[in-house]
């Protein structure tokens, strides 16, 4: 994977955080705090707060990999590797001997497979810190209307966790089928 790829990936994972941790902030401290029409007519705002996407892109990749090692790992296990040996002798095994184009295709896989990951986390803490500021900072909205707004951030925001774990999942289980695959058709080639 080119660095651009891994850039541009970190930074889709990193928005979400970046929005969440906005949510959770907004919920500490309020909003009228901020100069909204100063920070977002800045140009030179860009700069900073696609810095910190990256660096929260980073930090969501890092929480996401190691919430879902487990469950990974089972999946690797049903899905066409009996151990962790075999796993990286075929990666590496493929990665050294197949065409660029299959190298390229699968880390393309891969990425889906990382953002999606880290989308589900990125949803489910969407959930918690939308409904932590409709209900502390959101007072003065009739509670009803609060009720409205929390069950709109539940249905679509799980919505999205759900349908990006999902989507993680059957990334996970058509990588490694495809992973034993390649590999056994380059074994017999040799």
């Amino acid at each position: 994977m080119n660095t651009t790829n891994l850039f541009v990936e970190l930074i889709v994972i990193g928005a979400g955080a970046f929005f969440w941790i906005l949510l959770f902030t907004l919920s500490l401290f309020g909003y009228n705090w901020l100069p909204w029409e100063k920070v977002t007519a800045s140009p030179a705002i860009l700069l900073p707060l696609l810095t910190v996407t990256y660096v929260l892109g980073i930090v969501v990749d890092r929480l996401a990999d190691s919430l879902f090692s487990k469950r990974d790992k089972k999946l690797r296990y049903t899905h066409g590797f009996s151990s962790n040996d075999e796993y990286h002798i075929a990666r590496n095994h493929v990665y050294t001997h197949a065409v660029d184009k299959i190298i390229a295709l699968s880390e393309y896989g891969r990425s889906r497979l990382r953002i999606s990951r880290a989308w589900s986390i990125n949803f489910v803490m969407l959930v918690l810190n939308s409904l932590v500021l409709v209900w502390t900072r959101l007072t003065n909205l009739p509670q009803s209307t609060r009720w409205v707004i929390s069950i709109f951030c539940i249905v679509m925001f799980g919505f999205g966790a759900a349908t990006t774990f999902s989507a993680w999942r059957k990334l996970a289980i058509n990588d490694y089928k495809r992973l034993k695959e390649t590999y056994v058709f380059l074994a017999s080639k040799q």
